[in-house]
């Protein structure tokens, strides 16, 4: 003998699920992730000029990449991984001073 849940009892009405508590932006975060954004690649783009001529390229391209992080996270994870690969090229070309024996 088998034996099967009781029967659901037709429901007329349709659950509704509460959508999540979603603001729509507002113009001045829109303005913001867009002064950010132009500023950000403005800031890239300076810094690959710098590359070919007199000037702080490589630091200006962190930086700009650290600026579009602040609103985007793929920058974000970018910013994080270059940091480390440029951080072990300077460790690489300048380790770190030992430290004197006191005399």
């Amino acid at each position: 003998m088998t034996t099967t849940a009781p029967a659901r009892p037709a429901s007329t009405e349709i659950d509704v699920v509460p959508a999540p508590d979603v603001r729509p932006r507002t113009r001045l975060q829109l303005l913001r992730k867009v002064a950010v954004a132009v500023s950000g690649v403005a800031l890239i783009l300076a810094g690959i000029v710098m590359m070919v001529l007199p000037g702080p390229g490589v630091v200006a391209i962190l930086a700009g990449l650290g600026l579009l992080g602040t609103e985007f996270p793929a920058a974000r994870r970018v910013s994080e991984r270059v940091n480390g690969y440029v951080r072990a090229v300077w460790h690489k070309v300048r380790p770190p001073k030992k430290a004197r024996p006191d005399a």
